[in-house]
């Protein structure tokens, strides 16, 4: 203990008396090598959360309801309806049809039949154009035209992988129709039925299931697919208070409801290469961090190598007077260790009270999501460890090299 006393002591001198330029300079390297080590983790794990975010958000909702293994649709979805009306937990849900079909514009001006047909195999989903809005705010998606109205029938709503123009940008990977605007007329064929539907809109969204998809009312749905029984695909619920839906779960289980649906929550039912994804990001921010901490663990050891043989001769003269080389040593961990702790503040203050809340209001906007940047505290509680503990090595080093050395040529200057 007496050791560690006058060793903090020495230290706190040295910091006290080294030049103010060069310890800010150290203290704003170990800050933006901690803010690389968070960031860039943080902005990659973040284009996969945002995406994530928006599939809960404008598709899958917080519980999914789906049909039984041995089922190809949900099992009398009426009694579903009802038994979710007695639920106050429940914000809003969705009830979805779902089917295949094929879209054909520019029909009425081919010339002849054997000429090209501008065709794309679509999905087709039939929702109740209200339920699904205040569900999954469909309605904010639409670039063009207006939104479905319930009243209304004969309308389609298209998403934007299907038209020709937007589609080219990704390649010639899906069906498109060309040249399409609200208001043009086009067709729509299941099995051996066709009907002649007016574009009421396009749809724009990051989500895969919103723009690669087309929307009819409910009734329509049912009407052009045969669908007679009432029996939904899928039912999306939004939970009132964020993190209950697990809890949810379990109260439709024990009132029976999993007899008649597959009930998952968001985190269930979200495909596993999302999970790997983030996973794989957030170990390449790592590695890429990794680096940084390489770097500022050799400058600090250069500034403190530095610092050392410049004393040189009072390291000398403090050996010479009895002090201790473990004590010397302690001095420079110690000076390494408050650079760390300040510049990892300084960092921690800016991600935690800057970075996070301004990425959150103002996205970064990729093709497929608006990233923004996640930093769990205990992650980055175990970076802030590692970027420490290196730190430490890198000040233990240089004095460990200059205190080992001769006294008496230490004092007199000599090699």
């Amino acid at each position: 203990m007496r050791n560690l006393r006058i060793g903090l002591l020495l230290g706190l001198r040295q910091i006290q008396r080294a030049n103010k330029w060069t310890t800010l300079l150290i203290i704003f390297v170990m800050m933006f090598t901690f803010l690389n080590l968070i960031a860039v983790s943080g902005i990659l794990v973040g284009l996969i959360t945002g995406a994530e975010r928006a599939v809960k958000a404008e598709a899958l909702g917080d519980l999914i309801l789906t049909e039984k293994d041995s089922e190809d649709r949900l099992l009398d979805t009426e009694s579903i309806l009802r038994e979710l009306a007695t639920y106050p937990e429940i914000e809003a849900f969705s009830v979805r049809y779902t089917g295949g079909g094929e879209l054909e514009a520019h029909y009425k001006e081919r010339r002849s039949l054997t000429a090209e047909r501008d065709i794309a195999q679509v999905t087709v989903t039939g929702v109740d154009p209200i339920l699904e809005d205040q569900m999954s705010g469909l309605s904010d998606t639409v670039i063009k035209g207006e939104y479905l109205d319930p009243n209304e029938e004969g309308y389609i709503l298209i998403g934007y992988y299907y038209l020709e123009e937007f589609a080219e940008q990704f390649g010639d990977i899906f069906d498109t129709i060309a040249n399409v605007e609200p208001g043009d007329t086009v067709r729509l064929t299941v099995g051996d039925i066709s009907k002649e539907l007016i574009v009421k809109g396009i749809i724009q969204s990051k989500v895969d299931q919103v723009s690669l998809n087309t929307y009819i009312t409910e009734r329509e749905f049912r009407r052009l697919f045969g669908r007679l029984d009432r029996n939904a695909d899928q039912i999306v619920i939004r939970v009132k208070t964020p993190g209950t839906e697990a809890t949810l779960k379990e109260a439709f289980v024990a009132n029976g409801l999993d007899r008649l649906a597959k009930i998952q929550t968001y985190d269930e039912g979200k495909p596993k290469f999302i999970t790997d994804i983030k996973n794989t990001f957030n170990t390449l921010g790592s590695f890429i961090g990794s680096i940084g901490i390489v770097v500022a663990s050799i400058t600090i050891f250069i500034i403190i190598f530095i610092n050392a043989m410049s004393r040189r001769q009072q390291i000398g003269i403090l050996k010479g007077i009895g002090i201790e080389r473990r004590v010397i040593e302690i001095a420079y961990v110690f000076q390494a260790a408050t650079y760390a702790l300040i510049g990892s503040g300084l960092g921690a203050l800016l991600t935690y009270g800057f970075l996070i809340g301004y990425f959150e209001k103002n996205p970064i906007h990729f093709p497929f999501s608006d990233g923004i940047l996640v930093a769990p505290p205990e992650e980055t509680f175990i970076r802030f460890l590692v970027l420490f503990v290196i730190t430490l090595i890198a000040g233990f080093l240089p004095a460990w090299m200059i205190v080992r050395q001769n006294t008496l040529n230490s004092i007199l200057g000599r090699k």
